[in-house]
C-alpha cells in the first residue's frame, strides 16, 4: 500500500513540473519568434508583424516585419538563449519567457 501511495506522489509530482528551459542559440523566425534546439518559441509578451508584413507610415509603405525580423536577430545574435515555456499558442508553439547572456 506504501508503494502504491508513494508511486502516485511520484507521478503527481511529475505531472505538474515545469516545462524544461530551452538553452541555445537561437535562429530567428520573424519578430516574436525564435527556433532553440528545432522548437519555435513564441517570446512571451512580444507581439510583433509576420516577416512579409507591410505597413503604412505617412503614405509610405515599408517592410514593418522585415525590420521585427532584423531587430529580433540584433538582440539575440552571438548570444545564448534561454526560454522559460509558459504555455503552447493556437499553432502549437511553445510561448516562452526570454533572456539572453
Amino acid at each position: 500500500m506504501r508503494r502504491a501511495f508513494l508511486f502516485l506522489l511520484l507521478l503527481l509530482a511529475t505531472a505538474h513540473a515545469a516545462p524544461a528551459l530551452l538553452v541555445g542559440v537561437a535562429s530567428v523566425i520573424d519578430g516574436d519568434t525564435l527556433e532553440i534546439q528545432g522548437v519555435r518559441v513564441r517570446r512571451f509578451g512580444i507581439d510583433a508583424p509576420e516577416s512579409s508584413q507591410t505597413c503604412t507610415k505617412a503614405g509610405t509603405v515599408y517592410r514593418c516585419g522585415q525590420r521585427a525580423a532584423l531587430a529580433q536577430g540584433g538582440l539575440v545574435k552571438g548570444k545564448t538563449v534561454t526560454c522559460t515555456p509558459k504555455s503552447k499558442d493556437r499553432d502549437g508553439r511553445t510561448v516562452a519567457a526570454s533572456s539572453t547572456r
